[in-house]
């Protein structure tokens, strides 16, 4: 017996040349997460491989041409009668002036240790909260190693995956 449908929908931390990542915040008369701070993003439609459906949600919502580099995490969402599946991942603009839809009334770039200052999408604070605290078992595992400061904070569970991998 299946109690909930499961919806797919993909994000993107998009991050500039400083490092900061681009959130975008809901339009208050949303359906969902409305007023809330979230990553750019959006369902997959049927048929859609998830970097088609990436590549052209963030369009639709900024007028960003972007390229997608890693998978970097996952976050779940309980909606009323679906639970979207939120495949993370990360990228950069390539070309464009952003443009904001009518889905979205603000944006900004932060810093990802800034997100927390900000009313997000449950989901992502879910997302936000699990990399923090991946990064501050880093942290206390390398005692603040400088090598592991130049790595973008979202990717240090992967590096921190893969060093582990290593070893064994």
């Amino acid at each position: 017996m299946i109690n909930n449908v499961f919806g797919l929908a993909v994000r993107v931390l998009l991050s500039d040349e400083e490092g900061k990542i681009l959130i975008l915040k809901r339009s208050t008369h949303s359906k969902t997460n409305p007023g809330k701070w979230e990553l750019p993003g959006g369902k997959v439609d049927q048929g859609e491989s998830f970097d088609q459906a990436l590549i052209r949600e963030v369009f639709e919502e900024t007028k960003l041409k972007i390229y997608l580099e890693h998978v970097v995490g996952v976050s779940e969402q309980n909606l009323h009668l679906i639970r979207a599946v939120h495949i993370i991942m990360s990228g950069k603009v390539m070309d464009g002036e952003l443009t904001l839809s009518k889905e979205h009334e603000g944006y900004a770039w932060v810093y990802f240790e800034n997100l927390p200052e900000y009313p997000l999408a449950d989901w992502l604070q879910y997302f936000v909260n699990q990399q923090m605290q991946l990064i501050k078992q880093e942290q206390a595992e390398n005692n603040d190693n400088p090598s592991s400061k130049s790595i973008e904070p979202w990717l240090n569970s992967l590096k921190d995956s893969l060093d582990k991998f290593r070893k064994n």
